[in-house]
């Protein structure tokens, strides 16, 4: 089956083809250096340029393939902003009128989850990671239709509070890559944590409280006029993320015993989680950098996970 998958739920337009789990061509056009100097992701000026990216993604899929052998046309339907969601919906249905071909509206999540078995196999029950900038949870695959989310943050993403705290150390945007090349030049320097969070569910997860604690011992130093220590507040900042994350797969490991782990999202690029993740389980499965941060392949391998026989 050769599936054709649209990805638009952020910032990055994305297009994928798939063949039987076989990775055929994947384009994403992304609009980071445009919202960088915004600090963040504007929703009105992710629309627009959705549009504009996938008319030129069009031209290019064309170019790849005669699009009458599509089988299948995916999408993502949800979560993510709205406008950048429907640019995809509408093309993906207009794609699938014209070529009189079934469509499939897929969650954006569960496509991170397989993004790390692009040309792989899953081994059920999976138990995976998912750590983003707009989500942090734990997502158990007990088989290929029975999904369910054991935990998930309270408040901030991880990737979210990554990019506050760089913001806050005037790091630049986004936060996760420069904190992350700062703790890998300083981990063996500075190895302690600061508090590791707590929640009732012991499953869940709350940055915010972390958050606020790092900003505030940045901002009592400089109301005394005192020198600021970057370096050392960046790499205790990761320490504390990487052990407060190892310690609830320890957890979710020891209990619902998968077969395979994975670690998904766009915050599965970070060098110390990755390390971490490796450490925990003989079957770890980690995405393709290229996979890890959004994009259509995801969505056509999920695709392809929910069509297959």
């Amino acid at each position: 089956m050769l599936i054709f998958a649209i990805e638009s739920s952020h910032d990055d337009t994305s297009f994928a083809l798939l063949e039987n789990n076989k990775a055929l061509w994947m384009k994403t056009i992304t609009q980071i250096e445009i919202h960088k100097q915004y600090g963040g992701t504007v929703p009105e000026i992710a629309s627009r340029l959705h549009v504009k990216n996938i008319g030129i993604l069009i031209r290019d899929l064309l170019k790849e393939i005669d699009i009458t052998k599509i089988d299948l046309i995916a999408y993502t339907k949800e979560p993510g902003l709205i406008g950048s969601l429907h640019v995809g919906h509408m093309v993906a249905n207009a794609i699938a009128l014209q070529l009189k071909k079934p469509i499939l509206p897929l969650n954006h999540l569960q496509g991170h989850f397989y993004s790390a078995f692009i040309e792989r196999e899953v081994e059920y029950p999976a138990l995976g990671l998912l750590v983003s900038g707009g989500h942090s949870q734990l997502m158990l695959y007990k088989t290929k239709d029975e999904y369910e989310i054991i935990g998930e943050t309270q408040d901030d993403a991880v990737g979210e509070v990554y990019d506050k705290i760089a913001r806050k150390f005037e790091l630049g945007f986004p936060g996760g890559p420069l904190i992350d090349k700062i703790w890998q030049q300083n981990c063996n320097i500075y190895i302690d944590t600061f508090t590791i969070p707590q929640t009732q569910n012991e499953f869940n997860f709350s940055f915010s409280g972390l958050k606020t604690h790092v900003i505030n011992l940045y901002n009592n130093k400089i109301n005394r006029k005192e020198k600021i220590n970057i370096k050392e507040y960046a790499t205790k900042f990761q320490n504390t993320i990487v052990q407060y994350l190892k310690n609830h797969m320890q957890k979710a490991i020891e209990i619902y015993k998968p077969k395979c782990i994975a670690l998904v999202g766009g915050v599965s690029a970070n060098f110390a989680i990755r390390e971490m993740m490796l450490t925990l389980h003989d079957k770890v499965y980690l995405p393709e950098l290229k996979y890890s941060t959004d994009n259509a392949m995801m969505i056509a391998r999920l695709a392809y996970e929910k069509t297959r026989k």
